[in-house]
């Protein structure tokens, strides 16, 4: 039984002056460095991703994404993995505030969304926004320095895409689709809650477990009762932040995890906390079930180092969970007026299952890896990236005015459809190669 882990990290607030001589939080990174490279490198097997659950800086800066960057490259190196798999999504502190201080219409596009008293309401007023021909990204202009810093790692939100999703294999014919949401379309303030619309939430997928990660947390969404049983039904592992308290909710068909702050503001309950998370699959009684490891970190209390939390932990180490994911489908989507029985056998299904398994593994072997593309096209420079889309053909008049970000989404899409797409990852590569040499 193979399994899949990722470090998981939340709140980590990165300030302009991070890195500074007389910063005393370098010591609180350097000790999660310390933590990954002593003790997860031996708990964890197949690292694939580092999560980040929003407020990745404090303010929206530019200076704040560039620190953050640098550190989250620097943990993806510890466990030889790309760049490119580093995941998500924004915070409050993600919002540049100022923006809707400085425009009237992205303050009159959010309270729009925010004076509705019904969701569909809201969803209206949201989609009427998204879809302007002359102001669709004005809802996005707050999150101008987190698109630019997620773009490389195709976590950005926009106009044209709203979520973002990222599928991995897992045995059995199950597959992980790792889901972000943003919660921060409207922002927080004193008497406003957060605008989660229907078209955020995950759709049914066969053969597929979902993992959702979003920063606030359900009791801080506005319509949080019409649409959490959906959430619950679709998203069967939940990763929240911004409450800087962990604590995990466990359920028969839903693991949900609210994380502790990494990097909590100094105060009196300064308790600095990451979390590694586990997922495998297997197949029990004829039904695919989900395991979930989940092992909280929190800094020791003289500072020194992180360990387990064991107040929160069932064997001084970690959470364990699984959720019987074929089981969960067929309560949530079969009806039980129609009865009926199956003509396939057990051992038909298991057939199946290998064979559907071994022609995913066989795909995957030769497919481009899109997330690597889009991160090595963001570290070229504006005047190489433009030379390749020319050379590629993949540019035309109708993309000119369009982000760089909606321009490569456009020009993937192209290059898919002219069979181009591994000659334009091949001569990306070569590029970046070079450069690193020359450096």
């Amino acid at each position: 039984m193979s399994s899949i882990s990722f470090v998981h990290l939340s709140d980590i607030h990165f300030v302009k002056s991070s890195n500074n001589p007389a910063d005393i939080d370098r010591e609180l990174r350097d000790a999660i460095i310390t933590d990954l490279d002593v003790n997860a490198k031996i708990a964890l097997e197949n690292v694939s991703g580092i999560l980040v659950s929003g407020d990745i800086a404090f303010s929206g800066a530019k200076t704040e994404y560039e620190k953050a960057k640098e550190y989250l490259l620097e943990i993806s190196k510890l466990f030889s993995i790309n760049p490119s798999d580093i995941y998500c999504v924004p915070g409050n502190h993600d919002v540049d505030l100022t923006i809707a201080d400085k425009s009237p219409a992205v303050s009159q596009a959010q309270n729009t969304i925010d004076e509705q008293i019904l969701l569909d309401a809201a969803d209206a007023a949201f989609e009427e926004s998204i879809t302007d021909c002359s102001y669709n990204s004005i809802l996005f202009e707050p999150l101008r320095e987190y698109n630019e810093f997620a773009n490389r790692f195709n976590c950005n939100i926009s106009a044209e895409k709203i979520i973002w999703s990222k599928e991995f294999p897992l045995d059995c014919g199950l597959k992980l689709c790792l889901i972000g949401i943003s919660s921060c379309f409207v922002p927080k303030s004193k008497d406003r809650l957060m605008y989660i619309g229907q078209s955020q939430i995950p759709r049914h997928m066969p053969d597929t477990a979902v993992m959702l990660m979003c920063h606030h947390p359900p009791e801080c969404w506005k319509f949080s009762s019409d649409i959490i049983d959906r959430i619950n039904k679709r998203a069967d592992v939940q990763l929240y932040g911004h409450m800087h308290m962990q604590s995990v909710e466990l359920a028969e068909n839903n693991a949900i995890l609210f994380s502790g702050a990494t990097h909590p503001q100094r105060a009196a309950d300064w308790f600095p906390r990451y979390n590694w998370i586990t997922i495998s699959s297997e197949t029990i009684d004829g039904d695919r079930v989900l395991n979930i490891d989940i092992y909280p970190r929190i800094l020791s209390e003289n500072r020194d180092r992180f360990q387990p939390d064991i107040s929160a932990t069932t064997n001084g180490i970690l959470i364990h969970h699984t959720i019987n994911i074929d089981r969960k489908r067929r309560q949530d989507l079969s009806d039980p007026c129609l009865c009926y029985e199956s003509e396939k056998t057990p051992k038909d299904d298991l057939e199946e299952t290998h064979a559907v398994e071994s022609k995913a593994n066989q795909q995957s072997k030769v497919a481009v890896n899109e997330r690597e593309l889009i991160y090595n096209f963001y570290e070229l420079s504006v005047f190489r990236q433009f030379e390749l889309l020319e050379k590629f053909k993949l540019f035309s008049e109708q993309d000119k005015g369009r982000s760089i970000a909606a321009t490569l989404n456009v020009a993937i899409q192209r290059a898919k459809d002219q069979g181009t797409l591994q000659s334009l990852y091949d001569c990306i590569m070569e590029i970046v190669s070079k450069k690193e040499k020359i450096i």
